[in-house]
């Protein structure tokens, strides 16, 4: 998957959840649009549930587009169609998302950066030695064996139950030292084309390179299955941002989220 076709996946999902169209990611301007909600049975459709999109803001970094419900669309012309992309996504303009969401029973996620990469970008990242890093399938190592590990330790990197949402952990990227799990790199099946990637590892293993190597391994992984690996972390979290660079991950998009409260 070359730089076009990740950019093209990345769109055909935004387009999916937002409701918008291709143009009106990349064309400068700011954008407030409609969900469909018959689009959430397209593939490229995340499998979140409930929907993240009620309300919602995404950017690919040029101009951006807000997508709401039909009773919102008023509501968010007026506040946000003379915005800039950056002062969209400043403190004043998230109150705003803050203020409506709430009137609805809803919180507000974000600003979240999204990393991702052609299969091409991937690095090798070097870990400390004693440890090994390889693809597993996770989840039937768990069925089989539930006593493993304690998946509370890792509540980035895998779900509390198996195939939640529909969006199971397909692989993961694992460290092990002296046989012991202590780090993982879930894979989630989010959509056919997209698969997320999330990391733990355990306080005492940190340090080691771990993170980006597992990442970079799990990030291959996907490609070899035929989907887009992507990186999900928080704007304040610099180390994770770090482990995606690292691997080899570039930021894609940036995007704001509500879920019900």
């Amino acid at each position: 998957m070359d730089a076009s076709q990740v950019r093209r996946t990345v769109t055909d999902m935004l387009c999916a959840e937002t409701g918008c169209e291709p143009d009106q990611l990349i064309d400068g301007n700011i954008h407030v649009v409609q969900r469909v909600p018959e689009r959430r049975s397209w593939p490229a459709h995340r499998r979140f549930n409930p929907h993240p999109g009620r309300i919602a803001a995404v950017t690919l970094g040029t101009g951006a587009v807000i997508s709401v419900e039909p009773e919102d669309v008023k509501w968010a012309k007026r506040t946000f169609a003379t915005s800039s992309r950056d002062e969209l996504f400043r403190g004043e303009m998230l109150a705003e998302f803050v203020k409506q969401g709430t009137q609805k029973g809803l919180t507000v996620h974000g600003p979240y950066p999204r990393f991702t990469a052609p299969a091409s970008d991937l690095t090798n990242p070097e870990h400390s030695p004693g440890y090994s890093v390889q693809v597993v399938d996770i989840e039937a190592e768990l069925a089989s064996n539930p006593a493993m590990i304690d998946r509370a330790q890792f509540p980035n990197a895998l779900f509390p139950e198996l195939g939640v949402s529909g969006r199971p952990t397909v692989f993961a990227g694992v460290a092990r030292k002296n046989g012991e799990i202590v780090g993982i790199a879930g894979v989630s099946k989010d959509s056919e084309f997209m698969y997320q990637i999330g990391i733990d590892v355990l306080p005492s293993h940190q340090g080691n390179g771990l993170a980006p190597a597992m990442t970079a391994a799990a990030a291959r992984a996907t490609f070899e299955a035929g989907a887009l690996p992507y990186y999900a972390t928080s704007s304040s979290n610099i180390a994770s941002m770090r482990t995606a660079l690292a691997a080899g991950l570039r930021p894609t998009w940036v995007e704001v989220l509500t879920r019900p409260a």
